[in-house]
């Protein structure tokens, strides 16, 4: 009877070493250091870590081959090398991420991380497009951003007029949100905008329409993550992997 019931004991033990198997995973970021134990056979630290990256990178920039035009000299060098370029980086961090392997329950931040990578591509691409192709960016625009392609396919006056109704668009939305009515505001655009215009009207133009008004308009189209809700979501996926095991220490401020 005393070898049936130590078998049975046994046999019980290794049935719990089956099903949970606590493993110790530790990482930090730049303030502070985390550990927490999770069950190795349900996931692998890889899978960890990889889901980690994926949360970390949905705020954040995950394309960095390009930057829209912000002076004359940028513009200048402006060729479609730099959207074959784009094109090439956008495809490669694409796969990286799809074929990541992430815990279950992070699948769905690997989609919006890809979603969110198309974002980013499709600004860039257009914004490209816009200096150098714009009949073509205009045909991929969404709607209430072709106002400031249009005037590039008229002519030189068109895109002045633009260019001063933009500035004037800026100051006023300035104007609703600041307690002096955007008159600091007001200042500082009128007087860039005066001597863009005295230096090179035609370049600072299009760098304005297209960069500032065309690109943040896409980028106002496109997905992004919400910043609290990723936080909310890296918190979420903590407690799942590790419970009440989970540690933090972080330095003071």
């Amino acid at each position: 009877m005393m070898k049936a019931v130590t078998v049975a004991a046994l046999l019980a033990s290794m049935a719990v070493t089956t099903i949970a198997q606590a493993q110790t995973y530790k990482w930090q970021d730049d303030f502070c250091s985390m550990e927490g134990d999770f069950d190795s056979k349900k996931y692998t630290a890889k899978q960890i870590k990889n889901s980690h990256l994926v949360l970390e990178s949905l705020t954040r920039s995950n394309l960095d081959s390009f930057f829209p035009p912000m002076d004359i000299d940028a513009l200048d060098k402006l060729s479609m090398k730099d959207l074959d370029k784009l094109t090439e980086e956008y495809i490669k961090v694409k796969n990286n991420i799809e074929r990541l392997d992430v815990v279950p329950e992070a699948k769905g931040y690997k989609q919006e991380l890809v979603k969110s990578i198309d974002g980013e591509y499709k600004q860039n691409k257009l914004t490209i497009l816009g200096y150098l192709n714009p009949s073509e960016a205009l045909k991929q625009s969404p709607q209430m951003c072709k106002t400031y392609i249009e005037p590039l396919l008229k002519n030189e006056t068109a895109v002045q007029n633009r260019w001063k109704q933009f500035v004037e668009e800026q100051i006023q939305k300035q104007a609703d949100i600041t307690d002096d009515g955007g008159k600091y505001y007001r200042s500082l655009a009128t007087k860039r905008y005066q001597e863009e215009k005295a230096s090179n009207p035609t370049k600072y133009a299009k760098i304005n329409l297209v960069t500032f008004g065309f690109g943040n308009c896409v980028n106002e189209q496109v997905y992004h993550a919400d910043s609290d809700e990723v936080f909310s979501n890296q918190q979420k996926l903590n407690k799942t992997l590790f419970g009440r095991s989970f540690k933090q220490m972080c330095d003071e401020p």
